[in-house]
Order: structure tokens, then C-alpha cells, then sequence
């Protein structure tokens, strides 16, 4: 069990099972339709202190998360993650 994040909105256990359960939602899905699908959850639905959390912990090592989970949440890092809005799959 891992230590709770200081000024977290929420557990980091909890985070990273919720994190998990996007990514398990996402995983029959092409790999970049995956990342983007949990991209766009996380962007759209989680608190800046969520994402801020989730991404230090990646930053740390990241274990117990998928792979598409961590390419994911990296992919805010390449966009503006405090806009809000679903915006669809990506262009193939």
C-alpha cells in the first residue's frame, strides 16, 4: 500500500484504482483510440489536483498502472489540460 499524497484531493490507492478501472474501460480498444479515450476522461472529468497527483506519481515510477493509463495521462502534458469537453476520437 503506498503512502497518500500530501494535499490530494483523494487517497492515492483510490486514484490509481480509479485510473485503472478508465483504463480497463478503454482497453479493447485501438491503442490510440485507448490513450486518447483516457486522455479525454481525465481531462474532462478528474480535479486539477487528480490529474496533478496522478501525474506525479507516474513521474515516481508509475507501477500499478497500465501502460495506457500512463501514455494517457502523459498526453495532457501535450495539451491544454484544464479545458474541459469531450472531444472525440482521434483522426485516423
Amino acid at each position: 500500500m503506498t503512502a497518500p499524497v500530501q494535499d490530494s484531493v483523494i487517497d492515492i490507492d483510490r486514484l490509481l484504482a480509479m485510473a485503472n478501472q478508465i483504463g480497463d474501460f478503454f482497453a479493447p480498444y485501438p491503442e490510440a483510440r485507448r490513450q486518447e479515450g483516457v486522455r479525454n476522461h481525465l481531462r474532462t472529468y478528474w480535479d486539477p489536483r487528480m490529474r496533478a497527483a496522478l501525474l506525479d506519481y507516474i513521474g515516481s515510477g508509475g507501477c500499478d498502472l497500465s501502460a495506457h493509463v500512463i501514455a494517457g495521462a502523459k498526453a495532457l502534458l501535450e495539451t491544454d489540460a484544464e479545458k474541459k469537453g469531450y472531444y472525440g476520437p482521434p483522426k485516423a
